[in-house]
């Protein structure tokens, strides 16, 4: 009667375990914990890598199988590149001791910022003025890798081309205005420690506010320069 009873609690008892341990399992199964804990380290290292970014930053994780794997130590780097992080990208996670050792996951940093355009349709050779510019939001990781973003780059440059209002404004669209004239006579600054010598010369070339310019002098020598203000170069 007495070893009926012991079975009978023991049978209760290690089946009243086994449901807690399912339960346990359930509410946090240790392959989706090895994951977020995979993911977390992820997520924190981009933020990391764009803290300088100007733009809200939110980042995008393809899920793996690799994340579900052992990594009890997990740290991530960018493997084989560096600079700016943006956009698709590959990382890598380390786990010593762990195998594989090295496995790598991708991910989408969305950075979401604000740029200029302009409100009226320009043409080519027009001068963009400040009131010209307005400003949109959007994800600057969707749109081109010259993008303007820096009004004050825009400001006083001329159209190389039509651009439309509401168009995003890429690097190459405009130009600073052309201050000095190839043919035309130049006033040369030369300054150094303490000094300043003036002369004149012949441009060779067209250039913007601080462009390079090519000035042959009297003497047959051409010194290379920086156009500084119209029909004014500057050598230091």
């Amino acid at each position: 009667m007495l070893l009926s009873s012991l079975r009978s609690y023991r049978q209760r008892y290690c089946h009243g375990a086994a449901a807690l341990l399912m339960a346990a399992w359930l509410v946090c199964p240790p392959a989706q914990a090895n994951e977020q804990i995979i993911y977390d380290v992820i997520e924190g290292f981009l933020l990391e890598q764009t803290a300088g970014e100007s733009g809200e930053v939110s980042i995008e994780i393809t899920p793996s199988p690799a994340a579900a794997m052992a990594c009890q130590a997990p740290s991530a780097f960018l493997p084989g590149r560096g600079g700016k992080v943006s956009g698709r990208t590959s990382i890598g996670i380390r786990c010593p001791g762990d195998a594989p050792e090295t496995r790598y996951f991708q991910a989408y940093v969305h950075i979401n910022g604000q740029y200029p355009v302009v409100n009226r349709n320009i043409m080519p050779g027009d001068m963009i003025e400040e009131g010209d510019l307005d400003w949109q939001e959007g994800d600057l990781t969707r749109l081109s890798s010259r993008l303007i973003t820096d009004a004050s780059q825009l400001v006083g440059q001329v159209s190389q081309r039509r651009i439309a209002a509401g168009q995003p404004i890429q690097a190459g669209m405009v130009k600073a205005p052309v201050l000095i004239q190839r043919g035309a006579e130049v006033a040369l600054l030369v300054r150094g420690n303490g000094f300043m010598i003036s002369s004149s010369g012949q441009a060779l070339n067209d250039a913007g506010l601080g462009e390079n310019v090519r000035v042959r002098m009297p003497s047959g020598s051409v010194i290379n320069g920086e156009a500084r203000r119209e029909g004014v170069v500057e050598v230091h």
